[in-house]
């Protein structure tokens, strides 16, 4: 599973970094709105967040680098609890290469579609890439005609069912990356359906 410990290690980092110890001075750091809400403070959001503003002056990264970005502790351990379980699931299952290319696709799709079909400027989190792993997943599930296609504990595979539904239901920008995520993880799966 190297990509996926590799991911939840670099978005750990960034957020301890952005979190912590990128930010403007006198930021206060030891809030409710920092550390659980996401004050969006710190400087690695502003430089990586999906802004549609920005892109449109030439910062193309932001497309994607969203994914990198996490808003509050709890945004932080949902995603990497999400992404460890689909990510572990995936990887053992159709190799790390497969499993990093839908996610960063699926990223992609999600991050076009909401700068250029929605012009959001407030973008970040990896749950587009997730998403689009979730995707992948059922449809591995659905060739292999089990969810039980790894050796997945059934705990992570509730805990992806219920991430998935939660997530159609915060609200409508989350619903709208979620589902362009999803739909880009769809994509990526049909075009390498042969070699799954």
């Amino acid at each position: 599973m190297p990509f996926t410990v590799a991911f939840v290690i670099v978005i750990t980092v960034i957020f301890i970094l952005d979190t912590f110890v990128l930010l403007p001075k006198g930021t206060k750091i030891l809030t409710k709105a920092h550390l659980i809400d996401g004050d969006k403070t710190g400087y690695i959001t502003k430089a990586l967040k999906l802004d549609y503003s920005k892109i449109k002056k030439g910062q193309i990264w932001r497309l994607f680098s969203q994914v990198f970005l996490h808003v509050g502790f709890p945004h932080l351990i949902f995603n990497c609890t999400a992404t460890l379980a689909v990510g572990f699931a995936l990887e053992t299952t159709v190799g790390t290469a497969k499993t990093a290319l839908c996610f960063f696709f699926s990223a992609l799709c999600s991050g076009i579609f909401m700068a250029f079909g929605m012009k959001f400027c407030d973008g970040q989190g990896a749950s587009t890439g997730i998403y689009g792993l979730i995707a992948m997943f059922i449809f591995v599930a659905v060739k292999e005609h089990t969810v039980m296609f790894s050796s997945l504990h059934p705990v992570f595979i509730a805990y992806i069912g219920v991430y998935t539904v939660a997530g159609m239901f915060i609200n409508r920008i989350d619903r709208l990356e979620h589902s362009s995520g999803f739909l880009g993880g769809i994509i990526f799966s049909l075009i390498v359906s042969g070699s799954i």
